[in-house]
């Protein structure tokens, strides 16, 4: 009888330790959606993009962050698409909340978000947000496609050693 006391003892003291982790793993909920910008630049390899739900306050900007969530670009160029979770604990159904977000590299932010984005109370989204970044003012990135004179000088001068190649080639058979 003290065997099966203890062995249900155990039991319950091992669903007692799980269950925070049974309630944080039921309980949470995402957004959905992409991440754009109309500028035609390419990002730096090291880019990092920052999402955040944050509270809005009486003044009607971003306040208390509910979740912040980044992610490496790893060389990849837009659209990315994202899935921020949350905890709905953390969400009153009175209050308004926004998406904001920020593309970085080298410490820099590069992109940011120009207008705050509602979601999740009210008839706000919690999927398919389209969020477009706008260029933060100095930041300065390459123009897509601007590696191309790379490749058109590369060619040029792989042109240019053939025409010299085939020349002295010419000399040669000439003179012998």
């Amino acid at each position: 009888m003290l065997r099966l006391y203890q062995i249900f003892t155990l039991f319950v003291g091992l669903f007692v330790a799980l269950l925070p982790a049974l309630a944080t793993a039921q309980s949470t909920a995402s957004l959905t959606g992409i991440i754009t910008y109309r500028e035609q630049v390419l990002l730096p390899a090291d880019a990092l993009v920052v999402l955040q739900i944050a509270e809005v306050t009486s003044t009607g900007s971003g306040g208390r962050v509910i979740v912040e969530q980044t992610f490496a670009t790893g060389g990849a160029q837009p659209p990315f698409r994202f899935n921020l979770t949350y905890n709905p604990a953390l969400i009153d159904a009175g209050r308004v909340y926004t998406l904001q977000g920020r593309i970085q590299s080298g410490g820099r932010t590069l992109f940011t978000t120009a207008n705050l984005i509602p979601v999740i109370t009210g008839n706000a989204p919690r999927s398919d947000i389209n969020v477009v970044m706008l260029a933060v003012r100095g930041a300065t990135l390459p123009a897509a496609g601007s590696e191309l004179w790379l490749v058109g000088i590369a060619l040029g001068l792989g042109a240019t050693a053939l025409v010299l190649h085939g020349v002295r080639r010419f000399r040669r058979t000439k003179m012998a």
